[in-house]
């Protein structure tokens, strides 16, 4: 089964797949520190890198997958700028909130970057075992949906420990 069958597929998976290490090690690890900052800028571009490079697959027009890209690139950016706002404020509360809109935005930005590499596994497994259009579809929606449920119950576990940590108290 070729896996990869364009330069742009190629680049859009080297990416994806700097950014699930990048963004793995982010969430692991210690917060603020030198190596947090520089792997989540690592991330930060490894994502942009990921939406540009999968533009050219449109083969059939815009799909789903291109607007859930334009959520993905909005995610980002909207967490990059709260961290740069952060920084740029003295206002310890609006620090606090913004670093808190940083997690969540990049929280929830790993998380869809985790769904899409779930729906694209099984997607392929779907439809090299023989499946239908129709499977593949299933098979999107379960993988995603396995994740992003997956990710709510974590991001919620870890809600108020983010918010003890940044200063701000997360919306119930």
């Amino acid at each position: 089964m070729n896996i990869i069958t364009s330069v742009p597929g190629g680049i859009h998976t080297a990416f994806a797949t700097l950014a699930l290490i990048a963004g793995g090690l982010v969430l692991l690890r210690r917060k603020g520190t030198r190596f947090h900052r520089q792997a989540g800028y690592l991330y930060f571009v490894s994502m942009w890198g990921l939406v540009l490079a999968g533009l050219p697959m449109a083969h059939n027009g815009i799909s789903a997958f291109h607007w859930l890209s334009a959520v993905s690139a909005a995610s980002i950016s909207l967490g990059l700028l709260a961290v740069l706002g952060a920084k740029a404020t003295t206002d310890p509360a609006k620090r606090a909130g913004r670093l808190y809109a940083h997690y969540k935005f990049m929280a929830w930005s790993y998380a869809g970057l985790v769904a899409a590499g779930a729906s694209q596994i099984s997607a392929r497994m779907a439809l090299s075992n023989g499946g239908t259009i129709g499977d593949f579809w299933w098979a999107v929606a379960g993988g995603s949906a396995a994740v992003i449920a997956a990710a709510i119950i974590l991001i919620r576990l870890y809600d108020r420990r983010a918010g003890a940590l940044y200063g701000a108290s997360p919306k119930a």
